[in-house]
């Protein structure tokens, strides 16, 4: 697929191709579209979401709830919700520790 260099190929893209070109550029294009040739591809967020929470789980208390909100891109109101989350899985954990 590097012939695609060769042409004027920029003209051929629009969309999300476009965009994903102007990102990665050609190099990385020719590979992405070697590799994932005729297949759909959706991104779903819900990866990032789960790196979110753990990133949040990990570092709650060791830097300010503002700043660790803005370093995810999540409200203060979430991040509380996530950390409190946590503290109530451990005292299920506990709870159930302690009965046997």
């Amino acid at each position: 697929m590097d012939w695609i260099k060769e042409i004027e190929y920029k003209k051929y893209l629009n969309g999300d191709l476009k965009e994903l070109e102007e990102i990665i550029g050609i190099e990385l294009f020719i590979r992405v579209m070697k590799h994932f040739a005729k297949t759909s591809i959706y991104f779903s967020e819900k990866c990032i979401n789960n790196m979110k929470v753990e990133y949040i789980r990990k570092n709650f208390g060791l830097m300010s709830d503002k700043e660790l909100a803005r370093k995810v891109g999540l409200s203060e109101r979430m991040i509380y919700k996530i950390a409190n989350e946590k503290h109530q899985k451990l005292n299920q954990i506990e709870m159930f520790e302690n009965e046997k």
